[in-house]
């Protein structure tokens, strides 16, 4: 039986105590709030105490929950010591990172950015998954999903790669079959491949 499944739980504890509630806690550890609830549930039903008090406006710490805190940070504290005397402070980037990516990015854009991250991070294990399906990120186990258009506010982290807009092409001998299309609605009379997101 496996001593410390948990810490997962007192990551989510920890985190929702230090960020003041569970919205941004989950925005920390990327994932969602109703995550971070299950988690500081179970939590409290595997010690037998109640850590927060919560109601629909705020959120305190209970004396229990005050003095786990401080114990969950030092040991937290102790780990990421060990970690940066074993990886010494300023070693290479090493480890897998697992990346959702859309298959027309996937293909085309993502290969020059992905060299340039291996050249300067060779230590790092990359696994990349191509396809339209959204993933979950949390339950999969994916850390970095590449998506293009307007997000969804789903609490996780966003950064912008790039701004990439889309074009309609044709070839010139379809255009010189069935003329320029003057407007959208120009382009009834033409034959066309269109390709819709599965979502």
């Amino acid at each position: 039986m496996r001593r410390y499944d948990h810490l997962a739980d007192i990551e989510a504890f920890v985190a929702t105590a230090e960020h003041g509630a569970l919205s941004r806690a989950a925005m920390a550890l990327g994932t969602s709030p109703s995550m971070i609830s299950r988690a500081i549930a179970r939590l409290e039903q595997r010690l037998g105490a109640q850590l927060l008090r919560r109601t629909t406006r705020r959120m305190s710490l209970t004396e229990a929950g005050r003095q786990y805190l401080e114990r969950a940070q030092a040991a937290f504290a102790l780990i990421a010591e060990a970690e940066r005397d074993v990886q010494g402070h300023d070693g290479p980037l090493a480890g897998t990172v697992r990346i959702s990516a859309p298959t027309s990015y996937g293909h085309h854009r993502l290969p020059m950015r992905l060299r340039a991250f291996r050249d300067a991070h060779p230590g790092v294990e990359l696994h990349l998954e191509i396809g339209n399906r959204n993933v979950d990120l949390v339950a999969e186990g994916f850390d970095v999903a590449i998506r293009g258009g307007e997000l969804p506010d789903s609490g996780l982290v966003a950064h912008r790669l790039e701004d990439a807009a889309f074009c309609l092409v044709a070839s010139p001998d379809h255009l010189q079959r069935k003329g320029m299309p003057a407007d959208i609605a120009g382009l009834a009379a033409h034959d066309s491949i269109g390709f819709v997101l599965p979502s």
